[in-house]
């Protein structure tokens, strides 16, 4: 075919062969398409080949004889053209998905659709802070479908030696991600953060982790006394925590709202605030109020709010106070943060001479933390009062162990608790182990 370009339009549209089914449509708006004829299960088929000059005649020449070829086959060339460009945008469209679904996006998408059975909002920020800082650099932009072992070892390989317990944590969340994303369909269900698998691989075995530093039981009461030449709202939120062996995070949310004082003092934990393996199974627990513990909340009230209060005005200032927080922090609308009660204990330690050891410090010269008083408390039930060891476990509001027992074992121990844990503050303050009127404190 010559002269393509010296073809001109007409009225009616014609056609010019090439010879072997090719033609060239000529239509009257000018615009020229390649068209090529073939025979299929005798029925003439004519198949769009592209424009001229996007389509050039050599290209054209091509496309036909592989029409020919294709229907020579007993196909037919233009479903086939069809069923390949299906094909084609389906490995697009994966493509695109898959460059969607990466490592982070998955983990984002992940984190949005646990948190709300999270109890505490904070979780979630936790989450992503740890994979932004970890595991994110290494596997963020990575298609899901591809983190295999190799990766998962780069990602937490810095972590995992320098920060156990981060590295612990790090590689449980990353775990986490590939099964949602396992659960989804957006990879083979394998999991190639499993510990265990990892250490064939190469990660290191950890030391078994060390329990919380606490402090020797018999010191408490020494503690105790120095802590009460500290000043603020942080030593007394300390102090609190210390009375009711209840984790810090649990008594830095504690709102006046929660307080009781019909029948004795009594503060009572929301369920979602407690700490349990899941949301929906925590219960509120229940604190009863040693006198030395309501004390402490009248010498809070007038520290937050520059107003005295005697333990006898507690019930009717709870009531005004409502919903706020017994120990906020300086924005008086949020509690005091997670390191306030840490640097408390921190700062009595620094009160010592040069080359001295920290006054309050475990058994094995660990300075003493918030979380450790737990163990005090528990230590001295042990040595001093065993009897009361079921009465201790609901004071620390302790799973039990055993699934099916902790099924069936309902009560919380309420009536053996009051006076475990007016011993417990008479201790702490340094006096003679004797049951305190809890109503009078009530008032």
């Amino acid at each position: 075919m010559k002269g393509i370009e010296a073809l001109k339009p007409r009225e009616a549209t014609y056609r010019v062969s090439d010879g072997g089914g090719l033609l060239l449509e000529v239509r009257p708006t000018g615009a020229k398409v390649w068209l090529c004829r073939v025979m299929v299960a005798g029925k003439r088929r004519d198949m769009g080949l592209g424009g001229f000059p996007s389509v050039s005649l050599k290209a054209a020449r091509e496309a036909a004889r592989l029409a020919r070829v294709t229907a020579r086959e007993g196909l037919d060339p233009i479903e086939e053209r069809d069923r390949k460009a299906r094909e084609q945008a389906a490995e697009r469209e994966a493509a695109t998905e898959a460059e969607a679904r990466t490592f982070k996006a998955v983990a984002l998408t992940c984190i949005k659709a646990q948190s709300p059975g999270w109890k505490n909002g904070r979780t979630a920020d936790l989450w992503q802070n740890s994979l932004e800082k970890h595991a994110f650099p290494t596997l963020g932009q990575m298609p899901v479908a591809n983190v295999d072992r190799a990766a998962v070892l780069r990602a937490v390989d810095a972590v995992w030696t320098s920060r156990p317990a981060t590295g612990r944590k790090v590689l449980r969340r990353i775990g986490s991600v590939l099964r949602y994303a396992a659960a989804h369909g957006w990879r083979a269900n394998d999991n190639p953060a499993e510990a265990r698998m990892l250490r064939h691989a190469g990660l290191p075995a950890l030391p078994g982790g060390r329990k919380q530093p606490s402090l020797p039981w018999q010191k408490a009461p020494a503690f105790i006394k120095a802590l009460d030449t500290m000043p603020g709202l942080a030593p007394l939120a300390l102090r609190f925590t210390i009375l009711t062996a209840l984790r810090s995070g649990e008594v830095r949310g504690a709102r006046w709202s929660e307080l009781s004082f019909d029948g004795g003092a009594l503060w009572t934990v929301p369920g979602e605030r407690m700490k349990a393996k899941k949301a929906a199974d925590v219960q509120p627990h229940r604190v009863p109020l040693s006198p030395a513990a309501v004390a402490t909340l009248a010498r809070a009230y007038t520290e937050a709010t520059g107003t005295a209060a005697k333990v006898d005005d507690l019930p009717r200032l709870a009531a005004l106070m409502g919903n706020a927080f017994i120990f906020p922090s300086a924005k008086r609308t949020t509690p005091l943060s997670d390191m306030a009660l840490s640097a408390v204990i921190r700062r009595m330690n620094e009160k010592r001479p040069e080359g001295v050891a920290a006054p309050w410090r475990d058994a094995d010269g660990r300075e003493a933390v918030p979380h450790g008083f737990r163990a005090t408390f528990r230590t001295w039930v042990d040595d001093t009062r065993p009897a009361d060891s079921d009465a201790a476990e609901k004071a620390l509001a302790h799973e039990d162990a055993n699934q099916v027992r902790d099924r069936y074992r309902r009560s919380d121990l309420y009536d053996r608790r009051v006076p475990l844990m007016e011993a417990w503050a008479v201790h702490c303050e340094g006096g003679k182990e004797q049951t305190a009127s809890r109503r009078s404190a009530a008032g």
